[in-house]
């Protein structure tokens, strides 16, 4: 079934100062309509990789998530379209700072700055984007609903309803900047959530994502403009959760971690 590919990209990408519109001057416009008006142009600056998004060889190849585009309800085409761009654009800077490493100026490491401190510091930027990304695309192309099974059993013990977990989803989509992880915690053994306001950035260990929620500018603006609250009704119209309770399913029976058993 389209959308339910088991692949996915992400990476960095490089953005001309004409047409790359920032989150500042999209935050402080006045009106929606506006906002939708304007980021065409940024869009096709940003989706622009500044390497290739994975060839033959390379350690990160870009999944085919293509298709989702005019497969979702209340996420048009051409918003998909130019978001897996973006995901692809991560693929190519995640592949180009490996390969760097490999030759990076050793002599020179310094906690201030150094070539090898930088690299190591976006290296995590680029793979988290990677990955976040084919997690959010993964978990697309469903028809939203309610989760059924051992899933809803444990979303229940956490959050009581699942209308409850929703309120709690739209609310947390609403209040951090970039990512909102609902995942398995192989530490304590249950369902946890964190949010993280960029890739790299409160990303926690031994932490297994299960649902992921993009919330960055780039995920809506095609469609909703600044509208963040429409976009969060839309993606819970799309989730897969049969998608999500095969993650919880594989996690909770092979965790990772120092716990794990050889």
């Amino acid at each position: 079934m389209a959308g339910k590919s088991d692949k996915e990209v992400i990476g960095n990408y490089e953005v001309s100062k004409d047409g790359f519109l920032t989150r500042r001057e999209v935050l402080t416009m006045g009106a929606a309509a506006a906002a939708s008006a304007l980021v065409a142009p940024a869009f096709a600056a940003a989706g622009t990789p500044s390497a290739p998004a994975g060839q033959a060889g390379d350690p990160y190849v870009a999944k085919d998530f293509s298709g989702l585009q005019g497969k979702l309800d209340c996420l048009s085409a051409s918003q998909i379209e130019q978001h897996l761009k973006l995901y692809k654009g991560y693929i190519g800077k995640a592949n180009e700072l490996r390969s760097k490493l490999k030759d990076v100026d050793l002599a020179s490491a310094n906690q201030s700055y150094s070539a090898i401190r930088e690299m190591l510091v976006e290296q995590s930027f680029a793979v988290n984007g990677v990955i976040y990304h084919e997690f959010y695309f993964g978990n697309l192309g469903g028809k939203g609903g309610d989760p059924t099974g051992d899933l809803k059993s444990a979303m229940e013990e956490r959050w009581g309803t699942i209308g409850k977990f929703n309120d709690f989803l739209k609310a947390a989509g609403k209040s951090v900047r970039g990512w909102v992880v609902v995942g398995f915690n192989t530490r304590g053994g249950f369902i946890d959530t964190f949010g993280l306001d960029t890739h790299n950035i409160g990303s926690p260990a031994n932490f297994v994502p299960l649902l992921v929620l993009d919330v960055y500018e780039h995920a809506y603006m095609v469609d909703y403009g600044i509208d963040r609250a429409k976009y969060l009704d839309a993606f819970l119209k799309n989730v897969d959760w049969d998608i999500v309770a095969k993650r919880f399913n594989i996690t909770r029976k092979h965790p990772t971690g120092l716990d794990a058993t050889v």
